[in-house]
Protein backbone atom coordinates (compact mmCIF):
# COMPACT_ATOMS: atom_id res chain seq x y z
CA UNK A 1 0.00 0.00 0.00
CA UNK A 2 1.33 3.44 -0.83
CA UNK A 3 0.37 7.08 -0.52
CA UNK A 4 -3.07 7.77 0.87
CA UNK A 5 -3.79 4.08 1.42
CA UNK A 6 -0.85 3.72 3.81
CA UNK A 7 -1.91 6.81 5.74
CA UNK A 8 -5.44 5.42 6.04
CA UNK A 9 -4.11 2.02 7.16
CA UNK A 10 -2.09 3.71 9.90
CA UNK A 11 -4.88 6.05 11.01
CA UNK A 12 -5.66 5.58 14.68
CA UNK A 13 -2.42 3.72 15.27
CA UNK A 14 0.36 6.35 14.99
CA UNK A 15 1.90 7.42 18.30
CA UNK A 16 4.32 10.37 18.42
CA UNK A 17 6.94 10.22 21.18
CA UNK A 18 8.51 13.51 22.30
CA UNK A 19 11.30 13.19 24.84
CA UNK A 20 14.91 14.34 25.14
CA UNK A 21 16.02 10.94 26.47
CA UNK A 22 16.90 8.53 23.64
CA UNK A 23 16.65 5.55 26.00
CA UNK A 24 13.04 6.42 26.91
CA UNK A 25 12.19 6.82 23.21
CA UNK A 26 13.73 3.42 22.36
CA UNK A 27 11.94 1.71 25.25
CA UNK A 28 8.57 3.21 24.35
CA UNK A 29 9.12 2.46 20.67
CA UNK A 30 9.69 -1.24 21.42
CA UNK A 31 6.75 -1.44 23.84
CA UNK A 32 4.27 0.26 21.52
CA UNK A 33 5.35 -1.52 18.34
CA UNK A 34 4.90 -4.82 20.18
CA UNK A 35 1.25 -3.76 20.70
CA UNK A 36 0.81 -2.99 17.00
CA UNK A 37 1.29 0.77 17.04
CA UNK A 38 3.24 2.70 14.43
CA UNK A 39 5.71 4.92 16.28
CA UNK A 40 7.36 8.17 15.27
CA UNK A 41 9.61 10.15 17.57
CA UNK A 42 11.03 13.59 18.07
CA UNK A 43 14.16 13.99 20.19
CA UNK A 44 13.33 17.03 22.32
CA UNK A 45 10.72 19.72 21.90
CA UNK A 46 12.22 21.50 18.88
CA UNK A 47 10.09 20.56 15.88
CA UNK A 48 7.62 18.46 17.91
CA UNK A 49 4.59 20.65 17.19
CA UNK A 50 5.44 20.76 13.48
CA UNK A 51 5.83 16.98 13.36
CA UNK A 52 2.48 16.51 15.12
CA UNK A 53 0.78 18.92 12.73
CA UNK A 54 2.13 17.05 9.72
CA UNK A 55 1.75 13.46 10.98
CA UNK A 56 -1.59 13.90 12.84
CA UNK A 57 -0.84 11.10 15.33
CA UNK A 58 -3.59 9.24 17.15
CA UNK A 59 -1.76 10.08 20.38
CA UNK A 60 1.31 11.99 21.59
CA UNK A 61 3.48 11.04 24.56
CA UNK A 62 5.17 14.23 25.76
CA UNK A 63 7.94 14.88 28.26
CA UNK A 64 7.87 18.25 30.04
CA UNK A 65 11.45 18.84 31.13
CA UNK A 66 13.38 19.28 27.85
CA UNK A 67 16.01 21.82 26.77
CA UNK A 68 15.30 24.68 24.33
CA UNK A 69 11.56 24.05 23.85
CA UNK A 70 9.96 22.31 26.82
CA UNK A 71 6.79 20.27 26.95
CA UNK A 72 4.81 23.19 28.38
CA UNK A 73 5.39 25.15 25.16
CA UNK A 74 4.73 22.13 22.93
CA UNK A 75 1.44 21.36 24.72
CA UNK A 76 0.34 24.99 24.70
CA UNK A 77 1.02 25.41 20.96
CA UNK A 78 -0.58 22.06 20.11
CA UNK A 79 -3.78 22.77 22.03
CA UNK A 80 -4.17 26.33 20.69
CA UNK A 81 -4.13 25.19 17.04
CA UNK A 82 -7.52 23.87 15.83
CA UNK A 83 -5.70 21.44 13.50
CA UNK A 84 -3.86 19.77 16.38
CA UNK A 85 -5.97 20.51 19.45
CA UNK A 86 -7.78 17.18 19.19
CA UNK A 87 -4.61 15.08 19.42
CA UNK A 88 -4.69 13.25 22.77
CA UNK A 89 -1.60 13.95 24.87
CA UNK A 90 -0.10 11.77 27.57
CA UNK A 91 2.38 13.73 29.65
CA UNK A 92 5.23 11.54 30.89
CA UNK A 93 7.33 13.51 33.35
CA UNK A 94 9.23 13.64 36.63
CA UNK A 95 7.26 16.74 37.64
CA UNK A 96 4.97 15.56 40.42
CA UNK A 97 3.82 18.74 42.19
CA UNK A 98 0.01 18.78 42.29
CA UNK A 99 -0.07 22.32 40.88
CA UNK A 100 2.02 21.22 37.86
CA UNK A 101 -0.26 18.25 37.20
CA UNK A 102 -3.37 20.45 37.55
CA UNK A 103 -1.91 23.05 35.18
CA UNK A 104 -1.05 20.40 32.58
CA UNK A 105 -4.57 18.99 32.70
CA UNK A 106 -6.04 22.50 32.42
CA UNK A 107 -3.83 23.08 29.36
CA UNK A 108 -5.36 20.06 27.67
CA UNK A 109 -3.28 17.02 28.61
CA UNK A 110 -5.43 13.88 28.61
CA UNK A 111 -3.31 11.77 30.97
CA UNK A 112 -0.38 12.33 33.30
CA UNK A 113 2.07 9.54 34.06
CA UNK A 114 4.94 10.05 36.49
CA UNK A 115 8.48 8.90 35.65
CA UNK A 116 9.64 6.30 36.52
CA UNK A 117 6.57 4.62 35.06
CA UNK A 118 5.09 1.16 34.73
CA UNK A 119 5.02 0.04 31.08
CA UNK A 120 1.54 -1.43 31.48
CA UNK A 121 0.14 1.90 32.73
CA UNK A 122 1.48 3.77 29.73
CA UNK A 123 0.32 1.16 27.21
CA UNK A 124 -3.14 1.13 28.83
CA UNK A 125 -3.37 4.94 28.56
CA UNK A 126 -2.38 4.81 24.87
CA UNK A 127 -4.93 2.05 24.22
CA UNK A 128 -7.69 4.04 25.95
CA UNK A 129 -6.90 7.26 24.08
CA UNK A 130 -6.59 5.61 20.66
CA UNK A 131 -9.63 3.33 20.96
CA UNK A 132 -12.35 3.93 18.44
CA UNK A 133 -15.26 5.85 19.97
CA UNK A 134 -18.40 3.92 20.76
Amino acid sequence: MAGKGLAEAMEGKLVLLVDDDELIIKLLDIMLQAKGYVVDSNLGGVGAYEKAKQAKPACMILDIMMPKIDGWKVLNTLKKDPETSGIPVIVLSVKSAPEDVARLMEMGADRYILKPFEAEDLVRAVEELTAAPG
